[in-house]
């Protein structure tokens, strides 16, 4: 009889499939994450910084699962508490990170969901934190006198130029290759967010410095446009952003809030200022989403002035 039941708790326990453990558990969810990111890049050609800072807070969506849950649920099986109790942990980080961090993951789920693994949307229409609406800081033409007169080089003096007179991303400006440079037509083709490819014009300046840049430069095997002097390889979004801080030191700009970024705000004000429309405001910008190029149109304040004065010389009485 013994030999009997032992026999009946094998069989029982042959046919019933064996829980899942935590690491099969993990595994799901790493899956679907690393599905996912080689998806933003393979196929949506998202900014290799775009796919690590998805990857990065997936990864802390992670180890919030961990820490609270005692393990990591595979994807169908993440609720909507789960992640509104993550939503509540973000507090106290800056309303755009939350934002973004919500992006991500509703982004995971949708992807997910439309791959089939899972039947709904847990961070689906989240409540979002209010972002205060702040203008954009713009430099002075005497700042921008001030910034070029601290280059001392061809190389320096080009890269902001391009920044100031094309409104570039410093990843634009770093991907540059020289079949991208159309100096006869005086324009730029540049890939932009999302692979997009938009052209930009270049003035007779900026085409000067580029010929002057070109002779200047030390031999290379790269293609890229800028490339580091001493070693002769294409720099990067970073290494821009250090020459610019550097320039800013030197020109005595250092306390101002300046950065690189601040650079493309003022180039959109200075056309905007001078009468582009907002379409093609949008388009030199690369902006995928016209709401984003509105913020130009709203800050101008010189603009409002002129719309006002036009409005008081209408209700001016004789």
């Amino acid at each position: 009889m013994v030999t009997q039941a032992r026999e009946k708790q094998e069989q029982e326990s042959e046919e019933s499939p064996a829980p899942q453990t935590a690491g099969e558990e993990d595994g799901a969810f790493d899956a679907a994450v690393s599905e996912f990111l080689s998806y933003l890049q393979g196929y949506r050609h998202y900014s290799p910084w775009t796919v690590g800072a998805y990857g990065i807070d997936l990864r802390a969506f992670r180890a919030f699962l961990l820490e609270h849950e005692g393990r990591v649920p595979a994807p169908t099986e993440i609720t909507r508490p789960q992640v509104v109790a993550w939503g509540l942990a973000l507090r106290g980080m800056k309303p755009l990170t939350i934002r973004r961090k919500y992006g991500c993951l509703s982004s995971f789920f949708s992807f997910l969901q439309d791959m089939g693994h899972c039947q709904g949307n847990p961070a689906r229409r989240l409540p979002l934190p209010k972002v205060a609406r702040n203008l954009p800081t713009v430099l002075s033409a005497e700042q921008v006198q001030q910034l070029l007169a601290a280059a001392r080089n061809p190389g320096h003096r080009l890269l902001l130029l391009l920044l100031l007179s094309t409104g570039l991303r410093r990843s634009e400006a770093a991907a540059i290759t020289l079949d991208q440079v159309d100096l006869e037509h005086r324009q730029l083709r540049v890939r932009g967010k999302g692979n997009k490819e938009r052209m930009v014009p270049l003035t007779a300046e900026v085409v000067k410095a580029i010929q002057e840049y070109l002779a200047w430069r030390g031999p290379t095997q790269s293609d890229h446009l800028f490339i580091s002097q001493m070693w002769g390889q294409p720099i990067n979004g970073a290494r821009i952003h250090r020459i610019v801080r550097a320039l800013l030191e030197r020109a005595g700009l250092a306390d101002q809030g300046i950065t690189v970024h601040k650079l493309r705000h003022t180039f959109a004000t200075h056309i905007v200022r001078n009468g582009v429309d907002v379409r093609t405001v949008q388009e030199l910008l690369g902006h995928s989403d016209l709401e984003t190029t509105a913020n130009y149109l709203h800050s101008d304040t010189r603009a409002n002035q002129t719309a006002v004065s036009l409005i008081t010389i209408l209700t001016q009485t004789s």
